[in-house]
């Protein structure tokens, strides 16, 4: 399985994205229902996904709602009992 997954990996150049909109590697800046209260994520692949350290794997709800945004936009995650509203603030790709 790991060679499998080796063997279809292909690496993204972060700086060939669009910088103004989520992708891949971009980490966002939220906030969460009108909710003073900022949060940060970066999408990233699933073998590097780890909440704790505010990555999220780009397959996740979250991430698929979130790709393809801009600055400004919203973006809605309906769950069982709520819905949630993500106000995008900040885009930014690292080159590390």
């Amino acid at each position: 399985m790991l060679d499998e997954r080796i063997a279809t990996a292909k690496p993204v150049n972060l700086r060939e994205q669009p910088q103004d909109e989520i992708r891949f590697g971009a980490t966002v800046t939220l906030k969460v229902n009108n909710s003073p209260k900022k949060m940060t994520y970066q999408l990233v692949g699933v073998d590097e996904a780890d909440i704790s350290k505010n990555k999220i794997s780009f397959i996740s709800p979250i991430a698929k709602i979130l790709t393809g945004k801009k600055v400004g936009d919203q973006a809605v995650l309906k769950l069982a009992k709520e819905v949630r509203f993500f106000e995008i603030l900040a885009i930014h790709y690292s080159s590390n």
